[in-house]
């Protein structure tokens, strides 16, 4: 022990005793190494700043998203309410030097920036999710409800934009410009948190879960072609500028439509048939998503829409394509997401609502586009026939349905100043209200169908008046 003791003190400890002396004598005798080190320093407590604030909101986020769920409703509306609490309407507004040291000047640019990458794989995952087999499979009808329920909307909300425009005046963005985003984000349904909904009720494959996620889908696709065109015409400081976006941004869809999308899925059914080059796809996958964003961000359109259209092209029922879904899923919905919802807590402020004709008009904006979705979408279902009175209501609920996929779109309006502090607020409120119905009401229309008895195979029927009469007269 001795001698491990002495081999351990000559060859260990008197070479640390010498490297602390020297840093310490280099330390005191050296003005730049004392700089260096202040610089380190502040870096750390950036980092140290930004893991605080990634971690309150990672965990917030999902108690609040476990609340919403046990409440009944899907849990990005507990996140945004989440996002609504930290930010200075609720929290700023008691604790004011707890929000601020919580999210200081410093490092709000760095959670906005991962908020970004968020919504960049977020419009991956809704473009992976468009079912295009669906679409195919429900025919006509959710072709026509889907864009019925995004024209009636859109004329609705540009009507009330026209009466906005004079009382809540954009800084930075023409009349045209304003009338067209306020009537587009009236016209918006969530298709992933529809799609959520529809599989908690047990009705994705129930004939009227699939014209509902048929009619969304072709709702949510037309509603970004026409955002980019939109945006195209907002951020164009000309109109030969805004139509050469339009030209940019639909020559980029039609060459990952013919072109790239093949190459893809050429590539996903080799790696499928070898193991070993799966990892290499995948990176080249997500460099793909990257570099889609980075395209149309540059063609004058916004990153949102390259990442759409990469989802859009990946090949359905693919095991790969799945595997890097649910990875991108988890990073995304778990980490990414929440800050995105903490940024838009952080933009509204419900102060700005004061008085009672603020928030009248948010609740006026509210019921118009209530009404729109649900009374466009039941009425042409009812006129297609087929579909009973209850059945038509509840396509008109899910077509109301607007969840992440609205504030991703007024998040963007907010950007490009379309939209002030006060419109921001109230179509967040529209927002939040419009999702909160669609769980309820489907729930009072259309009861999820019942769990199959011992000798009951029935368990994929859908719950309507129809079957559930030849289901009674099939017993015994």
């Amino acid at each position: 022990m001795r001698r491990y003791l002495g081999v351990y003190s000559f060859i260990v400890l008197a070479p640390v005793v010498v490297a602390v002396c020297m840093l310490s004598w280099l330390a005191h005798g050296s003005g730049s190494g004392a700089a260096g080190v202040d610089s380190g320093s502040g870096g750390d407590l950036q980092l140290y700043r930004l893991l605080v604030a990634t971690s309150v909101v990672v965990g917030v986020a999902a108690l609040g998203g476990a609340v919403a769920r046990r409440c009944g409703q899907p849990a990005v509306v507990g996140e945004l309410v989440t996002g609504l609490l930290l930010g200075p309407s609720v929290l700023g507004g008691i604790a004011p030097r707890a929000q601020e040291w919580l999210f200081p000047t410093s490092v709000l640019p760095h959670l906005n920036t991962l908020a970004q990458f968020g919504v960049v794989f977020f419009m991956f995952l809704v473009g992976v999710e468009v079912p295009s087999g669906t679409l195919r499979k429900s025919g006509p009808v959710g072709f026509l409800i889907g864009h019925a329920s995004i024209a009636v909307p859109f004329l609705a909300g540009l009507l009330m934009a026209w009466w906005l425009h004079g009382r809540y005046p954009p800084a930075h963005a023409s009349e045209t410009a304003f009338l067209l985003f306020v009537a587009l984000s009236f016209s918006i349904t969530a298709f992933p948190v529809l799609a959520r909904v529809l599989s908690e009720r047990q009705l994705l494959r129930t004939p009227i879960g699939v014209t509902g996620l048929t009619a969304a889908g072709v709702g949510d696709a037309t509603a970004w072609g026409l955002l980019a065109v939109v945006i195209a015409i907002v951020r164009g400081t000309s109109p030969t500028a805004a139509s050469l976006a339009v030209v940019f941004v639909t020559a980029f869809a039609l060459v990952m439509w013919v072109f790239v999308k093949p190459l893809v899925a050429r590539a996903v059914a080799r790696a499928e048939r070898n193991r070993l080059s799966r990892d290499g796809l995948c990176a080249a996958l997500v460099c793909l998503i990257l570099l889609s964003a980075l395209a149309t961000d540059r063609m004058g359109v916004h990153a949102i829409f390259g990442p759409f259209m990469a989802g859009v092209i990946m090949p359905r029922n693919s095991p790969l394509i799945s595997e890097l879904s649910r990875k991108i899923q988890g990073v995304t919905l778990w980490l990414l997401l929440p800050l995105f919802f903490v940024t838009v807590g952080l933009q509204t402020t419900l102060s700005t609502l004061n008085g009672a004709g603020p928030w009248l008009t948010a609740l006026l904006i509210t019921v118009v586009a209530v009404v729109a979705k649900m009374a466009s979408a039941s009425a042409t279902a009812l006129a297609i026939g087929g579909h009973t009175r209850r059945e038509a209501l509840a396509l008109g609920a899910m077509m109301n349905c607007r969840g992440l996929t609205e504030l991703v779109v007024l998040s963007l309006g907010l950007e490009l100043g379309v939209l002030d502090a006060q419109l921001f607020a109230m179509f967040v409120c529209m927002a939040l209200v419009t999702t909160a119905m669609t769980g309820p009401l489907l729930r009072r229309l259309l009861p999820a169908p019942a769990a199959p008895g011992p000798d009951d195979r029935s368990d994929r029927l859908p719950a309507t008046k129809e079957v559930n009469r030849d289901a009674h007269l099939r017993r015994p």
